[in-house]
């Protein structure tokens, strides 16, 4: 079978990218710290040699040459996440980390590339929150300038980041027609942690949200909607089903313009989520917020167009919000009596 160059192996996405290629008979080098790698190898020792790091510390800086030597396709995945580092900072890993790939890509005659994006490359965090329509023909129109404002949230830094990403894969694309190029563009993530995830803490970057509902004071309030998106949007994807759009995506024939991919699913409110909680978790009531009966109204928010995902890559029946909550938050609670227990 293809062997498939894994981004970000040990990350929350990258690694059920890792698990879902497996599963479906590929063979996977996953780029990894020098520092995650035994922990890497020992997850995967059960794929024998189907499975194997090759050791990048930094994406932006690294020689990619022996990582990308030999694959038949490559899926990048790793990028940094907001509110992970300053904002110049963020914005120079995220597009140098992207270009780098892809001139590798392009020095090894790698031609099937497959890059995750976001919603946050479609539009702006503001667009989000208007009755109006997203769809894999939106571009942010983010700058770096927007972003090293100052005061600019850590959403705004990240989506301008991945706009700019967005923007370089593009013109990659325009440079390099006969490259067989593919941008993944999930809503918000959440869902348990991969086979190959190294983790220090119970929860990070988007599954933060969830991690939310049970943990804090106890008579914390519902967690706020806002336009500025410093809380999460109503709209998610389970992260199985963003592995399944990438390792689909490998089958999908070439196309003279970079091929683009919204995934997300049904949408729920954190009131919503909590009162599911209460009932299929009564003994997490006491870690939950208080639900008062006057939270106000979820806020307009825009339309995300997924036609074109079901219509090609055959993406449908996601995960449903109530399985990916529950299995998220059962994740979590494992991973801190795990965390636990070595502190003791």
């Amino acid at each position: 079978m293809a062997l498939v160059l894994v981004t970000g192996a040990s990350g929350f996405v990258g690694s059920h990218v890792v698990d879902e290629l497996l599963r479906q008979g590929y063979s996977v080098r996953g780029t990894v710290r020098s520092h995650n790698v035994p922990r890497v190898n020992k997850s995967y020792e059960s794929s024998g040699d189907r499975f194997t790091t090759t050791i990048v510390d930094d994406l932006a800086t690294s020689d990619l040459s022996q990582a990308v030597k030999g694959v038949d396709a490559i899926i990048h995945v790793a990028s940094p996440l907001a509110h992970t580092a300053a904002a110049q900072v963020i914005l120079e890993s995220a597009v140098l980390g992207t270009t780098g790939i892809l001139d590798a890509a392009l020095a090894a005659d790698v031609k099937q590339l497959i890059i995750t994006a976001s919603i946050l490359s479609l539009a702006s965090p503001d667009d989000f929150w208007k009755e109006t329509t997203i769809s894999e023909k939106s571009c942010s129109p983010l700058t770096a300038e927007d972003a090293l404002r100052p005061g600019a949230s850590g959403v705004l830094v990240y989506s301008a980041s991945k706009g700019l990403a967005d923007l370089a894969v593009r013109d990659f694309k325009r440079a390099h027609p006969d490259f067989d190029v593919t941008t993944i563009h999930p809503s918000y993530i959440y869902g348990p942690l991969g086979s190959g995830q190294v983790y220090n803490t119970p929860a990070s970057g988007t599954n933060r949200y969830i991690y939310g509902l049970i943990s804090g004071a106890p008579d914390r309030p519902i967690p706020r909607y806002d336009r500025g998106f410093r809380g999460a949007g109503p709209v998610h994807v389970d992260v199985r089903d963003v592995a399944r759009a990438h390792v689909l995506a490998l089958k999908v024939p070439p196309s003279d313009v970079p091929k683009r991919f919204i995934v997300s699913s049904s949408r729920f409110t954190w009131k919503e989520a909590i009162e599911f909680l209460s009932q299929a978790r009564p003994e997490l009531k006491g870690r939950l917020p208080v639900i008062t009966g006057k939270e106000p109204a979820l806020p307009p928010f825009g339309t995300i167009d997924t036609s074109v995902t079901e219509a090609i890559l055959g993406l449908m029946n996601y995960v449903k919000w109530q399985d990916t909550v529950l299995d998220t938050i059962d994740d979590l609670l494992r991973i801190e009596k795990e965390l636990a227990a070595v502190t003791q």
